[in-house]
């Protein structure tokens, strides 16, 4: 996790502010700033202040103390980010994981891109018809 948010913040050297969402946000961030000046792999620009939530779906098995630290309703500027996205994939992924159990490692990977591509062409569709709608609306 360390060496994916340092590279992704790397990517962004303007930037003075960071929100990073992640299921064990809590337990992760306590000493990632010393991880990351121990490490002789991981760099992180000093100025960049990250601020460390969790979604709100994992924050509900959280201890209570863990609310008004990190819910995503008390971070200024981070609006309503649901922060759980790849979460909501997996229970469609859940209806073709029977049937992929006996094919071939190519074909399973063919069926799993299939859905997948056709998850993202309906949300693109929706999306589509939600501002076409909006706009012949006004």
């Amino acid at each position: 996790m360390d060496y994916s948010i340092c590279q992704a913040l790397k990517r962004f050297p303007g930037h003075v502010q960071a929100l990073i969402v992640y299921d064990i946000c809590c337990q992760w961030s306590i000493h990632f700033r010393q991880r990351v000046s121990e490490s002789d792999f991981l760099e992180l620009y000093d100025s960049m202040e990250i601020t460390g939530a969790v979604g709100k779906w994992h924050l509900a098995a959280h201890i209570p103390e863990c609310f008004p630290k990190f819910s995503l309703n008390f971070v200024e500027g981070s609006g309503e980010v649901e922060g759980e996205i790849l979460e909501t994939l997996w229970s469609g992924l859940d209806e073709i994981a029977g049937m992929t159990q006996a094919m071939s490692i190519a074909h399973h990977q063919e069926v799993i891109d299939e859905y997948m591509n056709d998850s993202n062409w309906r949300k693109i569709i929706r999306m589509c018809r939600y501002l076409f709608y909006m706009h012949h609306r006004a």
